[in-house]
């Protein structure tokens, strides 16, 4: 029989922070998301501030989670030249993006402590486009 080993998601949020700051990402916030979201129990949302400085961050924090630990993503999604990747490690997500794309989705006001309507609206009508 095979151990699964419980990795606390606190922990991993903590560990993602310290690893995109370690790259210099800008404005780093974790967001405890457990009591709203059925997905994931926290959002780490940090700011690259280029395409090749995204790329640098995605590849660094999932090589770092590899070997601390010896946790792979369950999905990647986006691409540098969007502006935005997603990494997923199932507890926490991890949303870098660059400036522009963080002030136009405003995930902070979305996921915050109470959700900023007017964050909610811009959201809306990005969707119905």
């Amino acid at each position: 029989m095979t151990s699964i080993k419980k990795i606390n998601p606190d922990q991993l949020a903590d560990f993602c922070v310290k690893c995109v700051d370690e790259k210099l990402a800008e404005n780093t916030v974790k967001i405890h998301v457990g009591d709203s979201s059925s997905v994931t129990d926290y959002y780490v949302i940090a700011t690259a501030n280029s395409e090749p400085q995204l790329r640098a961050l995605t590849g660094f924090l999932e090589r770092e989670v590899r070997e601390k630990f010896t946790l792979r993503p369950l999905s990647e999604s986006g691409e540098s030249s969007s502006g935005w990747v997603l990494v997923d490690f199932g507890t926490v997500i991890v949303h870098i993006m660059t400036p522009e794309t963080r002030d136009r989705y405003n995930l902070e006001g979305l996921w915050g402590e109470s959700p900023d309507q007017d964050a909610v609206q811009t959201l809306a009508e990005h969707h119905n486009r």
